[in-house]
């Protein structure tokens, strides 16, 4: 994962343009799941499934 961690105050926000805050968001945006730490996806994927599980059956009985 690029380490492109660092969360961006305000202030730097609002003294970067339009395009270089969009470049900044766009360089924080993960991708490819493999780059995340293993926990953190068992996490995410686990909350899929839940979520999932939750929605009503589209297929006929």
């Amino acid at each position: 994962m690029p380490d492109n961690s660092r969360i961006l105050t305000a202030e730097e926000l609002d003294a970067m343009t339009p395009d270089q805050r969009a470049a900044a968001f766009d360089e924080r945006v993960v991708h490819d799941l493999d780059e995340l730490p293993a926990k953190f996806r068992a996490r995410i994927m686990e909350t899929g499934k839940r979520l999932a599980d939750e929605l009503p059956s589209t297929t006929p009985e």
